[in-house]
């Protein structure tokens, strides 16, 4: 059975061409995977940076401003406070709220974990934060915002 050649090996057979010193090739393809490794990190960090800090930023500021489903009919939908998270990521902080709150009552571990009637709680609460998350959505994209 035949492999391919890795990506570093495809570049020394075409560096080999041009340059016959297999000491300066390998130096070029380490110079080459530090600053791809560079490259990538600091991208990354700059996404953690700007998408997570704005995201934590507004959950710790949001009291009193996260829209609300109080039975299955009665809805308080209001847009994010601060936008920011929404302009980076197209989705709205309370969201993405709703998603790990719904994943916290569902780890084993949460503090209503012996509840006999829990997967049925969980389904229901699902689709009261599924319609609360359409109208939270649809509130978001009528304000219009430019990324």
């Amino acid at each position: 059975m035949e492999y391919p050649l890795k990506r570093d090996e495809c570049i020394r057979l075409y560096l080999k061409v041009f340059i016959p010193i297999p000491e300066i090739c390998n130096r070029i393809i380490e110079l080459k995977n530090c600053k791809e490794y560079e490259g990538a990190l600091e991208y990354h960090m700059g996404r953690w940076q700007t998408i997570a800090g704005e995201h934590y930023y507004t959950k710790d500021t949001h009291y009193g401003k996260f829209s609300q489903v109080h039975d299955g009919s009665n809805y308080i939908v209001k847009p994010d406070h601060r936008l920011g998270f929404y302009q980076i990521t197209g989705i709205s902080y309370q969201v993405v709220e709703l998603i790990y709150e719904l994943i916290r009552i569902n780890h084993e571990n949460a503090w209503d974990f012996e509840m006999i009637d829990k997967k049925d709680w969980l389904k229901y609460d699902d689709e009261l934060y599924s319609e609360l998350s359409k109208r939270i959505m649809n509130k978001m994209n009528s304000l219009k915002i430019k990324n």
